[in-house]
């Protein structure tokens, strides 16, 4: 915290400013973006919606389409990638659908 204090004056008038302009510092800068990716994707691994959420979610998204790209289904679901995958077979099965050639098909 002595940086901190260091740069009262220099990058804020308080130390809460002077933290909050670093955040915001932080966040603006794009050199950050795949370090915020990886920890949005950390996020969404250990703490995945609730079931019934996710279950509405699945129903709702295959309801609109019979062919989904696997990286937009995931991406909707706003989940980790390999948590889908560890639970597609669950899913094909339970929702009637297939994944061929990195696609989510609905079977007819």
């Amino acid at each position: 915290m002595s940086l901190i204090d260091e740069l009262v004056d220099v990058f804020g008038a308080t130390k809460a400013q002077v933290i909050s302009n670093i955040v915001e510092y932080f966040f603006n800068d794009s050199k950050n973006d795949p370090l915020l990716k990886k920890l949005r994707a950390r996020k969404r691994k250990e703490k995945p919606p609730e079931k019934s959420d996710l279950d509405t979610r699945i129903r709702k998204y295959l309801k609109r389409s019979d062919r989904i790209p696997f990286n937009i289904f995931v991406e909707h679901l706003k989940l980790d990638n390999e948590f889908v995958i560890n639970r597609l077979d669950e899913w094909g099965e339970k929702y009637d659908f297939m994944f061929v050639d990195n696609k989510i098909i609905k079977n007819k």
